[in-house]
């Protein structure tokens, strides 16, 4: 793996971090299980994080046939995905929790669950739209099989990520408190922002060359 091919995959492992945002489901995690018994409460993390990856990996492999059966295109994914992060990223500015993310109406179907592992917290919590989205246009790059499974393996590493602070959830609560959650979440939606706008730009000079073309022209002259 040369350089540019190593920015790029660091550049991807960043994303995913942003998209999946661990840190963000820290606070909705410790409200939807607040009154869970403790032992039921042990075992969710683990469950949300390999529930994620399994949502992640099945979008990175199977999501541009789903593409091809619904007869979508990858620029018009691009850009629907890069309205979703952007939708996603302004909220996180303002320290709210996207309704992509997680609706009312799921936070409360959640607590009357028995396990909230996989829904809300593993989708769409943390392996939302904005997250499938960027694995399903992923799995469209000319990627040979080593790359392939570097980005499952970064994958992989996100979702460890994500079962560390799950599992100290409280500590890192106490540690942040409300004000430095509020810091982290912020700095996450202005890179997120940062993604979105990429996917849109992208999704657009793709599906409209001629605009692309037009605007080389228009600066060069």
């Amino acid at each position: 793996m040369d350089q540019e091919e190593l920015i790029a995959y660091l550049a991807f492992i960043v994303s995913v971090f942003a998209l999946m945002n661990p840190l963000a489901a820290v606070p909705i995690f410790l409200g939807l299980t607040a009154d869970i018994d403790p032992e039921v409460r042990r075992r969710i993390p683990l469950k949300t994080a390999v529930a994620a990856f399994v949502i992640m990996v099945v979008a990175f492999i199977a999501g541009e046939t789903i593409l091809l059966m619904f007869s979508v295109s990858i620029p018009a994914l691009r850009i629907a995905g890069g309205i979703v992060i952007l939708s996603m990223g302004w909220s996180m500015l303002q320290a709210r929790t996207s309704r992509t993310r997680q609706t009312a109406e799921e936070a409360e179907e959640g607590v009357c669950r028995s396990s909230i592992a996989i829904i809300p917290m593993a989708m769409p919590v943390t392996a939302g739209p904005g997250a499938i989205s960027l694995m399903v246009v992923a799995a469209s790059y000319p990627n040979p099989i080593e790359g392939r499974i570097a980005i499952i393996i970064a994958v992989l590493l996100v979702c460890v990520l994500l079962w560390l602070f799950l599992k100290t959830a409280t500590g890192i609560s106490k540690i942040f408190g409300k004000t430095g959650m509020n810091v982290v979440t912020r700095m996450m939606g202005l890179l997120m922002l940062g993604v979105g706008v990429e996917f849109m730009a992208r999704g657009i000079g793709e599906m409209f060359p001629g605009l692309l073309v037009t605007a080389q022209t228009a600066a060069g002259s």
